[in-house]
């Protein structure tokens, strides 16, 4: 069944210059949304330690020809981890921010951001942001639920390194306390 879902995600990923640029009507990420942890699954063990002979191909020690690869720690993965996240939506973009770690900021379409190029824009209703580097492709996909107070991420991870990977995270919508009346 997760090989299977993996591979829907890869053809996901491969056809993903499909997605759409403007938000659907009344589907709003906005809002503080905290871990549901029990109906998510815990953070996969991403790191392993390499071997010599890893680390001398990622270093290019290897004459084979090919590139050097990325011989860096794993690339870091705010939304594997965050138990919380704060998302401002606007027409053009999505801002994530997560305690504790650097502030995302997504633009719909595609970017080339140094060593990685970022699609991001919806599919229905749905948003999809899919992240492109040598080491590693990364796949986001954004769902509400419950009149929009449940936030799923489907996280679907694809590299040589850590091998495929699939983690879902449900967060909940923080309720906002009402202004007091003056």
């Amino acid at each position: 069944m997760k090989r299977l879902w993996t591979t829907s995600l890869l053809l996901a990923v491969c056809a993903c210059s499909h997605l759409g640029t403007v938000a659907p009507v009344g589907v709003d990420l906005s809002g503080t949304w905290l871990l549901d942890a029990r109906r998510s699954d815990s953070p996969p063990p991403l790191g392993h330690r390499r071997s010599e002979a890893e680390q001398d191909e990622d270093r290019g020690d290897s004459y084979g020809g090919a590139p050097p690869r990325f011989g860096g720690p794993t690339p870091l993965l705010s939304m594997i981890s965050a138990t919380q996240m704060t998302i401002g939506q606007d027409p053009q973009s999505m801002g994530i921010e997560y305690p504790n770690q650097p502030y995302r900021d997504i633009k719909w379409g595609e970017q080339k951001r140094g060593l990685f190029t970022i699609d991001a824009g919806w599919e229905a209703q749905r948003l999809i942001i899919v992240t492109k580097s040598q080491p590693m492709t990364v796949q986001e996909v954004y769902s509400l639920s419950d009149a929009g107070n449940t936030l799923t991420l489907e996280v679907a991870l694809t590299s040589k390194r850590i091998g495929d990977r699939h983690v879902t995270r449900v967060f909940t919508r923080k309720s906002v306390a009402p202004e007091p009346a003056r």
